[in-house]
């Protein structure tokens, strides 16, 4: 799976979790959101016995809370890419 793929398949999860937060720009937090599914997608085993969103969703909204508690700044670190 691509990561354009991962992020298509899981941009309803995403958005749900994003418009909770109404005082952010919805786009802003989608793409952190984004970078929170990759660090999922990059730590999950299918022996954890879990559905795969199940797994994410912390991880999604642990890193949207994170930018939000970190003055507003995206900061990217190229191992959150490394889809196999």
């Amino acid at each position: 799976m691509n990561l354009d793929e991962l992020i298509d398949r899981n941009k309803e999860l995403i958005y749900s979790i994003v418009y909770r937060f109404k005082n952010y720009e919805v786009e802003e937090l989608f793409q952190v959101g984004c970078l929170g599914l990759i660090k999922a997608f990059n730590n999950y085993n299918e022996s954890y016995n879990t559905k795969f969103t199940t797994y994410a969703y912390p991880y999604i909204v642990g890193e949207i809370y994170h930018f939000i508690n970190s003055n507003h700044t995206i900061k990217l670190n190229h191992e959150y890419a490394k889809i196999n």
